[in-house]
């Protein structure tokens, strides 16, 4: 075979070689494949040993958990180059904390109490309605990362309000024991906090107004 035949036929080889590599899909793939990008929708842990307690101030619920075992401060590189000790910043794998409250007889709304950053394990929840008188309350605890991630909410056992508005020695009723105790902090400057009805500073005739308007009211009627 003469030199001119072989190396047209070496040169129609390549050729099909060449058009076989550009349909082959594996090759294809590798020769456009780019970066990967981690997606983060792994949820953190949820907390744990939810607690709810209703305040003798007669206004207020304090909400306790134990803290994700995410939220923990680690540090991380910024670069690989370790030639000089490197550089590191200081993450969280939790962001917030959601807290939520709910009428422990399903009636009503899930209600957004607040939200507080990591590393925070109590809230004092003040937006409680107390003239609605005796209510029971569950609260639940989430946890969020940075991406936004939630975790399923964790409840507390059921809190009794057992307050009525002017209820003052918690007995469950309203009555002129209740005036005994208004009567001698009235105009005092150190006085019992659920005596000031109103939440104005000090205990005065609009407290007292308050508190003539639900006498003889009882938890038990």
């Amino acid at each position: 075979m003469s030199k001119g035949i072989k190396g047209a036929i070496a040169s129609l080889a390549l050729l099909g070689l060449g058009v076989f590599l550009c349909a082959s899909p594996a090759v294809a793939q590798l020769a456009v494949s780019g970066e990967v990008v981690a997606t983060d929708d792994l949820a953190p842990r949820p907390v744990g040993d939810v607690q709810a307690e209703f305040d003798e101030d007669g206004r207020s619920i304090t909400v306790s958990w134990a803290l994700s075992d995410d939220d923990v401060v680690r540090q991380v590189p910024t670069s690989s180059d370790f030639t000089t000790g490197g550089t590191f910043r200081e993450v969280n794998d939790v962001k917030e904390y959601n807290i939520w409250r709910r009428l422990a007889d399903g009636s009503g709304s899930l209600v957004w109490v607040r939200t507080v950053p990591a590393g925070v394990t109590t809230l004092v929840d003040d937006s409680i309605d107390v003239s609605a008188g005796s209510r029971r309350y569950v609260y639940m605890v989430s946890v969020v990362d940075e991406s936004g991630n939630e975790s399923a909410p964790i409840e507390s056992a059921e809190v009794k309000n057992m307050l009525l508005f002017g209820d003052f020695d918690y007995d469950g009723d309203v009555d002129l024991l209740d005036y005994g105790i208004f009567q001698a902090n009235f105009g005092k400057a150190d006085f019992y906090p659920a005596t000031d009805m109103d939440g104005n500073g000090m205990v005065d005739l609009e407290d007292f107004f308050l508190w003539a308007d639900n006498l003889g009211a009882d938890l038990y009627e």
